[in-house]
């Protein structure tokens, strides 16, 4: 089985199982929503919740967390999950300094050796103390104080904000039979960053941990995680709201007058650019004289012509997104001033012992 990501954006798998396994998956999925229990009330508040243990993503969380802080002074409260000792009590008291509390998610939950680390997203706003999550990925970035979002009108009216992918997936997969809804065009979801009631989607988001435990399963027709949330509210025939800006890639123009797109560039209904998520380019790789974010690939509500180009960068070692078509160019200083240099110097402060994780 290879997932294929197509130049004109379908996601494609040669994945397929017998009918009568799908028979069998399907029947599964449904009991176990038959068998979720009512919301518990236990949750109160709003909150930021984030995912990130080990060197690369705790270096991520930490230009984050200050950014958040220290600029656009977010007094949310926010949470960091991680598992095992992927963070230190050390590394927990200096983030409780910025007013950021740790949970390690086996407190709550028996992972198990094979639990998928994808996984703990679902399971870390499931069991956050929050009943109103943000879920931001740690190599995620916000723009602009991320409070207002929970009075978006869109967040009122549905409970559920996701975020588009570049890509949508392809109608022979198999995913659309289990989860008994017809074939759309509708881009996958893009999970850096998730807006969540949960008391009006318990059993929503329930199913999504569900799909995720049973990764072995569901992870060969989903990439990881991501669209496991929009095919649990399909799957329910439940209401949510979609942002319907395309994702735009963010990067840098090399020696050779290639594009080198490194953060997907997420909008807000209105269309302001509010999330930077550098998930091709960790910042524990980042080189604190280089600039990366120079300009912005997008298109348009008014483009024809699209390709959506993921290849293999070997002399960077990564990969690498590129947008071309009817696309327009942004100049990102212009647009966010020194902001990369800001998120650059926090790196300058990262505390010592992270160094030996």
């Amino acid at each position: 089985m290879r997932t294929m990501f197509q130049r004109n954006g379908v996601r494609t798998t040669g994945f397929f199982l017998p009918e009568s396994n799908i028979v069998m998956i399907t029947k599964h999925w449904k009991d176990f929503a038959n068998s979720i229990p009512p919301y518990p009330g236990e949750f109160e508040g709003k909150g930021i919740v984030i995912c990130a243990g080990g060197k690369s993503y705790f270096t991520c969380c930490w230009v984050l967390i200050n950014l958040l802080r220290n600029e656009l002074k977010c007094d949310l409260p926010i949470q960091v999950w991680y598992k095992g000792n992927e963070i230190t009590t050390d590394l927990a008291d200096i983030l409780l300094n910025l007013e950021v509390t740790c949970h390690n998610l086996e407190d709550y939950y028996d992972l198990g050796p094979d639990l998928n680390g994808y996984a703990m997203k679902p399971m870390a706003i499931l069991f956050s103390s929050f009943k109103e999550v943000l879920y931001l990925d740690a190599d995620n970035i916000c723009t602009l104080n991320p409070d207002f979002l929970f009075d978006l009108p869109e967040y009122k009216e549905f409970g559920a904000v996701f975020w588009p992918d570049f890509w949508t997936t392809d109608g022979e997969n198999q995913i659309w039979e289990i989860i008994g809804t017809p074939v759309n065009n509708e881009k996958e979801q893009e999970s850096g960053q998730i807006l969540i009631n949960k008391e009006r989607c318990w059993a929503e988001i329930n199913l999504v941990v569900y799909f995720n435990l049973n990764s072995h399963i569901y992870y060969n027709y989903l990439i990881g995680d991501k669209d496991t949330f929009r095919f649990a509210w399909l799957a329910l025939k439940r209401p949510f709201y979609f942002v319907k800006h395309e994702v735009a890639s963010c990067g840098y123009i090399d020696t050779d007058g290639l594009f080198v797109g490194n953060t997907m560039v997420q909008h807000i209904p209105d269309g302001r650019i509010t999330f930077l998520h550098r998930n091709l380019l960790k910042w524990d790789e980042a080189v604190p004289e280089i600039q990366t974010w120079e300009k912005i690939k997008k298109f348009t509500s008014t483009s024809i012509e699209k390709e959506y180009i993921l290849y293999r960068d070997f002399r960077k070692e990564r990969n690498v997104m590129n947008l071309e078509g009817d696309i327009i160019m942004l100049d990102f200083k212009e647009l966010f001033g020194d902001l990369e240099s800001r998120c650059l110097a926090y790196l300058q402060t990262l505390p010592e012992i992270v160094g030996s994780m």
